[in-house]
């Protein structure tokens, strides 16, 4: 039998046990619970350390908030030409460029993005197909007009409307819906009357500034008046926006006004000059002929009415076939004039007092050895009067009347008349002419051969102001074709007042030319130009072409003179360039018909009233 003080130490061995157990526990317990305080703890400190380093950032850091301050960049644009009976015959107009990002386009519907696009774009669907191929920002146009960028900015609003386009990620970001970039490109010139007043007006070729394509004059008025037309300022705002991004125009806003080119008005009647471009291409039809020119001159101030070709182009849609065409005639060309040369010789003559308009030549009927040449007259006369050799032009009688000039007065005397020198016309690139030194006028052949027109070289516009002399009074006038430049308020500045005449003949002289060329067309080789109730005079030349040091079998024909009435004068220019010998090539088949076209416009258009005020007499013209 067991002890029972055996079982009471056993029992109290296993007590102790116990007690040392729960203590042990007790012990981890708090130990644990310590370690998890200063766990928390730590955690607490050092996120309490991080936002102290993130609030001190913060503080220090200026705060990237969207910018309240917005700028807008206005492009100005170049100047209008306008004709002086107020048509708009050169403008600009602003350009956009519109881009697409591709990625940006749902896929599924890119056939729909193409059809919406071509329909507000107005371009064709496979042209939009083809650009599409490409891939990251497409750039569709860089010319779509203003109307046209608005037709597609209505067009983007909706197609992000219905989810054409979409966000899309790239390189792990994504990437917001990008929509159509619709953005000014530059300036584009627009010429509404195509071809009209062609080449004087001129053209424009394209250059950056900035980023963005300008027009810059390159022939013509374009050219010539470039400084005035150019775009001189664009403008610049910037300041503080509204919610709606609108530049608020406060004290501290900067504003940098847009300056636009300056607008000019031509001296040309866009109407009267219509008419006349009308007449020449029907006359090219019948007479084969490089080309026909018109000029139209107020003789008294220089102002030009109108300067018409046949040969003419688009300037806005320029082709290798328009090349030739490009340059005018009226400057750029320079011919040798042939019998209309005789009035001026005439006109030196009869100013030195050389010869009387009565006195008798012998003009051998029409046959005279010039040196090695032989010298011929169309007109067949035994003898003739001095007044008489220009009526019915006679080579025979001029060149001994020029024999009677000495090289210096000849000389002198082409000069004054303007020859070999630029007329000053207010269009670029205009020849001199050629006239021969003093030394080579002592030649008894030079100053035979010169007197009709031969053995120089004069441009169209040199010779139109050289007859207005004789329409004048004896005064060189300077031709023109700005009348007035208009500033951004469309008032009238820098109005073109005609420089001082220069006299050159007396009134004797100028008067018994005025009378000569008169009767040149009453009863001379310029009839057909007779218009009846108007004063009309002038003269005819027919001059054949050197071509690699001989004449050719093309011609020059022409006729300049004046016609006048009780208030107006007029001096006209006709020069038919390259008439071949095959067909009608006399200045009388040729220049004079359409020299009496063009008075009896400047009737109809109310440029001159005939005497008899009958106007049922003149032939109405389409």
């Amino acid at each position: 039998m067991q002890d029972y003080r055996d079982l009471n130490v056993n029992d109290n061995i296993e007590d102790n046990n116990s007690n040392e157990d729960s203590t042990d526990k007790s012990q981890n317990a708090i130990k644990d619970r310590s370690n998890g305080i200063i766990l928390i703890f730590f955690f607490l400190s050092l996120c309490l350390i991080l936002f102290v380093v993130i609030t001190y950032f913060k503080i220090s850091t200026p705060r990237k908030l969207p910018t309240i301050v917005s700028s807008k960049k206005e492009i100005s644009q170049r100047g209008t030409i306008y004709s002086n009976d107020g048509f708009n015959l050169a403008s600009s107009k602003k350009l956009y460029k519109v881009s697409v990002m591709k990625k940006s386009i749902d896929p599924d519907k890119m056939d729909l993005f193409i059809r919406l696009f071509s329909i507000y774009s107005g371009m064709d669907e496979n042209y939009v197909a083809d650009k599409l191929n490409g891939n990251g920002n497409i750039i569709l146009s860089y010319k779509v007009s203003p109307k046209t960028a608005l037709n597609l900015k209505q067009l983007n609003q909706k197609l992000i409307k219905y989810g054409i386009f979409r966000s899309y990620e790239e390189n792990g970001r994504v990437m917001p819906k990008f929509g159509l970039s619709i953005e000014i490109s530059g300036e584009s010139r627009d010429y509404l009357y195509k071809d009209l007043i062609e080449p004087i007006l001129g053209y424009t070729n394209k250059l950056e500034t900035d980023g963005f394509t300008k027009p810059k004059g390159i022939k013509g008025v374009e050219k010539f008046y470039d400084s005035t037309l150019e775009s001189k300022q664009d403008g610049l705002y910037r300041g503080n926006r509204d919610i709606g991004f609108n530049i608020i125009l406060s004290k501290d806003a900067t504003l940098k006004q847009k300056i636009d080119g300056q607008n000019i008005v031509l001296t040309i009647s866009l109407k009267l000059q219509k008419k006349i471009e009308s007449i020449l291409d029907e006359a090219a039809k019948d007479l084969e002929s490089r080309e026909i020119a018109v000029g139209i001159m107020d003789s008294n101030t220089g102002k030009i009415l109108a300067l018409a070709s046949n040969q003419r182009f688009d300037p806005k849609n320029i082709s290798a076939n328009d090349y030739s065409k490009l340059n005018p005639s009226f400057v750029e060309t320079s011919f040798e004039p042939g019998s209309i040369m005789k009035p001026v010789i005439y006109a030196l003559l009869l100013e030195k007092r050389l010869v009387t308009p009565h006195e008798i030549f012998n003009v051998y009927n029409g046959v005279y050895k010039l040196g090695k040449y032989t010298i011929r007259d169309s007109i067949k006369q035994q003898y003739a009067s001095a007044e008489n050799i220009i009526v019915l032009s006679s080579n025979v009688g001029m060149v001994q009347m020029a024999q009677r000039l000495d090289d210096r007065t000849y000389y002198n005397g082409l000069k004054a008349f303007g020859f070999s020198f630029p007329t000053n016309v207010d269009l670029p690139y205009e020849k001199d002419g050629l006239i021969p030194s003093q030394s080579t006028l002592k030649s008894y052949v030079y100053k035979g051969s010169v007197s009709y027109g031969y053995g120089m070289r004069v441009t169209f516009l040199q010779m139109l102001r050289a007859y207005a002399v004789f329409a004048n009074g004896g005064y060189l006038v300077t031709p023109y074709l700005r009348d007035y430049t208009l500033s951004q308020h469309n008032k009238k500045i820098n109005i073109n007042k005609p420089d001082s005449k220069i006299e050159i003949l007396s009134v004797y002289t100028a008067d018994t030319m005025q009378n000569t060329l008169i009767k040149t067309v009453e009863d001379g080789t310029a009839k057909k130009t007779k218009v009846d109730g108007i004063i009309v005079g002038g003269k005819t030349g027919t001059a054949r072409i050197a071509d690699k040091g001989r004449y050719s079998d093309k011609y020059i024909g022409s006729f300049f003179g004046f016609a006048k009435d009780e208030k107006s004068n007029y001096t006209i220019g006709v020069v038919v360039f390259e008439s071949s010998a095959k067909s009608s090539y006399y200045a009388s088949q040729t220049a004079t018909p359409i020299a009496k076209e063009v008075i009896e416009i400047l009737i109809q258009e109310g440029y001159l009233k005939p005497e008899n005020q009958n106007l049922n007499k003149i032939i109405s013209i389409k």
